[in-house]
């Protein structure tokens, strides 16, 4: 279980470093987000471009931010049903050793 916990942080650390970069490709251009700017190489070119190119890479970048919580919604579900998984087995199997250790007190009878 700790093994699983370690991979989960791991990837959940790359995917927010993936989301962290904010970077959309556009007419084969990448973009880099932040906030209200558009960067080109780290120069800020949101003033340049027109408003429909501005809009294209915003929304190019929010369907990205959409589809990586969408992903990262499922990875926590999946975490979490997993999790209740081990639950329900660690009690299943502790109330089979509890129902064992019953019997073996009156194997006489």
């Amino acid at each position: 279980m700790k093994l699983h916990l370690l991979l989960t942080a791991v990837l959940s650390w790359f995917c927010f470093a993936a989301l962290n970069a904010q970077e959309v490709e556009y007419k084969g251009v990448a973009y880099e987000v932040k906030g209200s700017s558009i960067l080109l190489n780290g120069y800020t070119v949101t003033e340049t471009l027109t408003l429909d190119d501005q809009r294209n890479i915003r929304n190019a970048y929010e369907a990205r931010s959409k589809e990586f919580r969408a992903q990262k919604k499922a990875e926590k579900d999946k975490e979490k049903a997993i999790a209740k998984a081990e639950r329900k087995a660690d009690k299943a199997r502790k109330k089979a050793e509890k129902d064992t250790q019953g019997k073996k007190k009156f194997g006489l009878f």
